[in-house]
């Protein structure tokens, strides 16, 4: 059997959690190239199964590799090395390396040289204590590859941006998925080496930029497995008893927790039903403006798991938009309820969204996308696209009417109707709504409804801030309705 085949049915293996199966056939694979991508999904399977210095060592390799090489996938390979280097690092317990690594991960992806002395590992006291805190973190924005025109005026009008400075400190590199997901994981990071203790070990950093090659004998030893790490742990290394189900021994759909959720114009209220939450501990990070993360939560199907497991965490990837400053949170004995405000107000929101385990960032499960290993060859495989933004909500909503036909649903308006007749006035609005952008459409859809049907606008930036005005015909007295 070919190295590639073998290859192949590794990374299948990885996509399919089948980590115990995909380490051997990706050991006969790697005895022929050292692929970065191939070297990649060991690590991963390593890490799952936590023989974290077998993870560590297939992650330096997949980035010396991939700087060895130089052209094609190189940069990708050199951003998920890195952030694969944090996962595991994180796993240890030593934070300030972890948070070395997922910047290093940033800073690829923003483009900038794979070589430079960026000096992220500086960050230290005078006791050799890692200084970067949660806030700084959270704040780390100003070199963030752009995806889409919303984010450039999504950057520029809630957070307060100017346009040229924007632009002119980041631009579309083609992996602003990458870091994204490495943005969420620092976050992570950062929020649990607030909690540690000031002489905790996970304070100090020892990691470099540049791994040092792995000795190759290295290989041929048969890491053991290791328990994970408890927060607060001065030794990395003690054994932690587990009582009952594993982590990852429970299906995802039994952990999910029970929500509620209703909405005004401005806000929409979800209710998390879980018991025993440790308001002391809980960690909820609202991410841009579609995101909510979550951890540590206690799981009713599986309440074993420790703070350092996927387990532990979740992401709620909301319905709409919301506004993060203006958002807010409580916890009682027995729920934990979100309060979001509405990034537009009177929109209303078919569904509140939808909870996935663990931290997932922008459209991505936190993990090297084993999709895009199974078909690698010797040479690498291409690339995956990067990750679309967040989704505007997919169904409108549907505005009181009069009409016997029911509610509009303006989102739809003209679908499935090309055979009306072009010379009919009201062909011509659906194809002009139908060619219009999102935010024409939400232009033409507020304009419409507040002027009572006498004025159609499709300048967001002109009708959004105010309330459009009823105009009627000359000759014509508008009223209004008296009961």
């Amino acid at each position: 059997m070919s190295a590639t085949t073998l290859a192949h049915k590794g990374c299948e293996a990885v996509k399919n959690k089948d980590w115990e199966a995909a380490i051997p056939l990706l050991d006969q694979a790697l005895k022929s190239s050292d692929s970065p991508i191939w070297l990649l999904a060991r690590a991963q399977a390593h890490q799952q199964l936590r023989n974290y210095d077998a993870a560590l060592r297939d992650a330096a390799l997949a980035f010396i590799s991939a700087t060895e090489r130089g052209s094609g996938n190189a940069r990708k390979y050199m951003i998920d090395a890195q952030y694969r280097r944090s996962v595991v690092y994180y796993k240890l317990g030593r934070y300030a390396d972890a948070d070395c690594c997922a910047k290093w991960s940033m800073l690829l992806a923003e483009g900038r040289p794979a070589f430079e002395k960026d000096g992220v590992e500086k960050n230290v006291d005078e006791n050799g204590n890692y200084t970067v805190t949660y806030e700084q973190g959270i704040a780390d924005k100003q070199g963030q590859p752009i995806d889409s025109a919303y984010d450039r005026t999504y950057r520029r009008q809630v957070l307060g941006m100017v346009q040229e400075q924007s632009e002119s400190v980041a631009s579309k590199t083609g992996f602003e998925a990458e870091w994204k997901r490495a943005y969420a994981w620092r976050s992570q990071v950062l929020a649990t080496l607030k909690t540690v203790p000031e002489d905790h070990s996970g304070r100090k950093v020892s990691v470099t930029k540049f791994p040092d090659k792995p000795k190759q004998e290295m290989a041929e030893k048969k890491p053991e497995p290791k328990p994970e790490s408890q927060v607060g742990d001065s030794d990395d290394d003690k054994p932690v008893e587990v009582k009952g189900p594993a982590p990852g021994t429970v299906p995802d759909e039994q952990l999910k927790l029970r929500v509620d959720f209703y909405q005004t114009n401005q806000t929409v209220t979800v209710a998390l039903f879980a018991k025993d939450v440790k308001k002391e501990d809980l960690q909820v990070n609202f991410f841009q403006n579609y995101q909510v993360q979550i951890s540590p939560l206690p799981r009713a199907a599986d309440p074993y798991v420790k703070p350092g497991d996927r387990e532990a965490a979740s992401t709620f990837i909301l319905g709409g938009e919301i506004i993060p400053s203006a958002s807010r949170w409580s916890v009682t004995p027995r729920k934990i309820e979100l309060v979001l405000q509405k990034a537009n107000a009177g929109l209303k929101w078919s569904t509140w969204g939808k909870e996935e385990i663990g931290l997932v960032a922008a459209g991505s499960d936190g993990d090297v996308q084993p999709e895009n290993n199974a078909t690698a060859t010797a040479a690498a495989a291409p690339a995956a696209p990067p990750a679309a933004p967040p989704a505007k909500p997919t169904n409108a909503p549907a505005y009181p009417t009069s009409s016997r036909s029911g509610p509009k649903d303006w989102e739809k308006l003209g679908e499935g109707e090309d055979e009306l007749d072009e010379k009919d006035v009201n062909y011509f609005f659906k194809q002009l709504y139908k060619g219009a952008t999102p935010e024409q459409q939400r232009a033409m859809m507020k304009s419409f409804i507040e002027s009572n049907g006498t004025a159609l606008s499709t300048d967001w930036d002109d009708v959004k801030n105010r309330t459009v005005e009823t105009v009627p015909p000359e000759g014509v007295e508008a009223k209004k309705w008296e009961s």
